[in-house]
């Protein structure tokens, strides 16, 4: 006869085995956060020109992964260099404060194009566009705190 034996009991290593492998899968996301740190306790105005390396990294790593080859995939991406570029202009042409939020929209919406890019596995590993996605949403949303509480 078995005793009775509560789940909690017998399933808890198993649990926190799958939170460990759930912990480690997630690791571009841990890597992001530890990365921008700093923004979170320290929240800084950048730059608009900061907005031309979110297509700059897409364009480079597409190329050595040879994902031009890809219908329509190297035309997406320079839609994107285009549209980052015209938002850098932009912000660099108005200046001020309007300039620092069309920058967190930038990074914002590039947030969102990581998104994409990691649901389709497309143009670059799914690792990097998760890495990439948090990070960007990270400094997006510390602007937005640099610039609301200053």
């Amino acid at each position: 006869m078995t005793p009775n034996v509560s789940p909690d009991t017998v399933t808890t290593p198993d649990r926190r085995r799958h939170r460990l492998a759930a912990l480690a899968h997630r690791w571009p996301t841990c890597l992001a956060l530890l990365m921008t740190v700093d923004n979170w306790t320290s929240p800084a105005l950048l730059p608009a020109w900061t907005l031309l390396v979110l297509p700059a990294g897409y364009l480079v790593i597409g190329t050595v992964r040879r994902q031009w080859a890809v219908p329509g995939a190297l035309r997406l991406q320079l839609v994107g260099l285009v549209a980052w570029s015209a938002l850098t202009v932009a912000a660099a042409t108005v200046g001020g404060d309007t300039a620092y939020w069309l920058v967190a929209i930038g990074w914002l919406a590039h947030a969102g194009w990581d998104l994409v890019h990691h649901r389709t596995g497309r143009v670059v590993p799914r690792g990097y566009a998760e890495w990439c996605g948090v990070l960007d949403a990270a400094v997006g949303i510390t602007i937005i705190l640099a610039l609301v509480t200053r």
